[in-house]
């Protein structure tokens, strides 16, 4: 009787766990990912406990929750970073920074100017950033009065933002062109 009273009280927590894996692989939000996934080491622990391994439940909160989640913080905030590519020569006006600074600040993106030495043609001058995609930065390049980003969903967000506004008479954006 006790064998499966202890049973019928970790079914929901069983029952729970595939819940919780299916809304971690399916979630597009990475603070939910991260929420579902400390969630899941948590009761995972609590199972453990429960079934008599302590030394598992320990390593479980450690590891599965802890370190996992510690590790998924740091590599959900810097991903909250954007790179622009200005040319070392000709850098960007003060206005032109502070007009993608409200933009950045509104869609809670920090940025990060990354000095280079353009050539005269632009084509050459977007190398830059197209060749650096493999790395995960930058994600848009300053030439003359345009701003090239080089993923659409990132120039819809900005040019969705109350602050792109300030930006229109100032600087042209648009993706960046693909190569052949």
């Amino acid at each position: 009787m006790i064998d499966f009273l202890s049973t019928a009280l970790l079914l929901p927590f069983e029952l729970l766990l595939p819940i919780l894996g299916i809304l971690l692989i399916q979630s597009q939000s990475p603070i939910n990912s991260l929420i579902y996934r400390s969630f899941l080491g948590s009761i995972a622990a609590l199972i453990y406990a429960l079934i008599g391994a302590p030394d598992v439940a320990l390593t479980e909160v450690m590891v599965g929750t802890l370190l996992s989640s510690l590790i998924y913080i740091v590599t959900i905030r810097s991903c909250y970073t954007i790179v622009i590519i200005v040319d070392t020569n000709n850098p960007p006006h003060k206005n032109i920074k502070d007009c993608l600074k409200l933009i950045f600040d509104e869609l809670h993106l920090k940025i990060e100017y990354q000095s280079e030495v353009f050539t005269d043609s632009c084509a050459d001058n977007l190398v830059f950033l197209s060749s650096a995609k493999s790395s995960g930065s930058p994600h848009a390049l300053i030439h003359n009065s345009t701003c090239f980003f080089e993923v659409q969903s990132l120039l819809d967000d900005v040019t969705l933002t109350d602050s792109s506004k300030f930006l229109e008479d100032k600087i042209t954006l648009c993706l960046l062109p693909s190569r052949p």
